[in-house]
């Protein structure tokens, strides 16, 4: 519940709960990592038109390359293609010997959050419409031009 509440308050929400995931760690390219990893999560957040909350269901599921940040390095400048079996994604970079799967699944959670959550039915509506004058700002300059 404590990390839960410190994650909300990082990705800007109303409330998370119920975040979970399942990951598999199996090493690839004798230093490297492939991480398959999924997560479910429920989040309260703060519609955009009406300030009201808006609750949403994310599940998702990925899949992550890792290898040590010197042998990408390497790779780079040898103009080695890297195909992380038939990924098109490069590899993310390993920074020492630890790799923290709980901020991976934190990065995950937060591309998959709405950045422009709206609650259902509601629709944003101008209050004011734009005269011809005001789409035409130099309108104005015209018209003093016109009477000297």
């Amino acid at each position: 519940p404590e990390e839960c509440v410190a994650l909300a308050k990082r990705f800007d929400l109303l409330a998370l709960s119920g975040f979970s995931g399942e990951v598999l760690l199996r090493p690839w390219r004798k230093t490297g990592f492939v991480l398959e990893a999924g997560f479910s999560a429920h989040v309260k957040q703060r519609c955009v038109v009406s300030l009201e909350p808006v609750d949403g269901q994310l599940e998702e599921k990925f899949e992550l390359h890792f290898l040590p940040a010197e042998m990408i390095e390497a790779l780079a400048t040898d103009e080695i293609v890297l195909n992380a079996e038939n990924s098109e994604e490069a590899p993310e970079p390993l920074d020492g010997d630890v790799l923290d799967v709980g901020e991976v699944l934190a990065e995950q959670l937060a591309l998959s959050i709405d950045p422009y959550p709206r609650k259902p039915g509601v629709v944003f509506e101008s209050l004011q419409t734009a005269s011809e004058a005001e789409l035409k700002p130099f309108a104005a300059l015209q018209a003093l031009k016109k009477d000297r």
